[in-house]
């Protein structure tokens, strides 16, 4: 599933006045590691795949917490974040 790509900055330097971050889901790859999605409430209503800061390119991590502890840091999100492990692939990602 392809999804729309969100920069980085968009979510931490350049997010206007009075927008917020409405999901995010810590969703694991089919190689095992992890991308950050999330809804927006500045642009059209879906999930967008958060990309490097300046370069429209997936921003990938190794393990999960390390997946969370970026968004609840970087991202100042303190809701409910959703994790979609992949079957099989648990294991050594997860943590």
């Amino acid at each position: 599933m392809f999804l729309p790509v969100i920069l980085e900055r968009d979510l931490r330097t350049k997010r206007p006045e009075g927008g917020v971050i409405n999901a995010v889901e810590v969703v694991q790859r089919d190689d095992g590691n992890w991308q950050v999605n999330v809804d927006v409430s500045w642009k059209n209503p879906g999930m967008r795949t958060a990309c490097l800061f300046n370069i429209p390119e997936i921003k990938i991590y190794a393990l999960a917490a390390t997946a969370l502890r970026h968004v609840v840091t970087k991202y100042d999100y303190f809701g409910d974040i959703v994790v979609k492990p992949k079957k099989g692939k648990i294991g050594k990602y997860l943590i």
